[in-house]
């Protein structure tokens, strides 16, 4: 198979997954309906779900309307470091990564060891492995 199929099926694998990963955990009673949340904090999540979705459409529309692999990919890593970000200043507005009634974390077993992954951190790092290796086989 031509890997440069390959590469920019895995960018627009990301894209697709910014789309739809954040639409589906966030649009249900954990989130947007969640009546412990402010209306402002639901109104943000919205709106946030709704801007990532549209910058996917962008994002999907530069590598195959246009063949910008290279600019679908950077709005993939904007996406990606974003996250990143947050993650580091969580400190500063007393963040988490999820809520006690919020997507459960995943789980591995190796042996005795038991080791819990936060499901966006998990989902962050493979869309920085695909959307890098996407760039690599292209």
């Amino acid at each position: 198979m031509d890997t440069n199929l390959i590469g920019y099926g895995l960018v627009s694998l990301v894209a697709v997954m910014i789309m739809i990963g954040p639409a589906v955990a966030d649009f249900n009673k954990t989130h947007a309906t969640n009546p412990l949340w402010t209306a402002h904090a639901r109104f943000h999540v919205v709106w946030q779900v709704f801007g990532n979705s549209a910058l996917a459409i962008l994002t999907l529309y530069f590598i195959w309307g246009t063949g910008d692999l290279m600019l679908g990919a950077l709005m993939n890593y904007i996406w990606i470091g974003s996250f990143f970000a947050t993650v580091l200043v969580m400190p500063m507005f007393a963040g988490a990564l999820a809520d006690e009634n919020g997507i459960k974390p995943i789980i591995w077993t190796f042996g005795d060891k038991v080791f819990k992954v936060d499901t966006n951190f998990f989902g962050a790092c493979l869309m920085s492995v695909l959307n890098t290796t996407g760039l690599i086989l292209v």
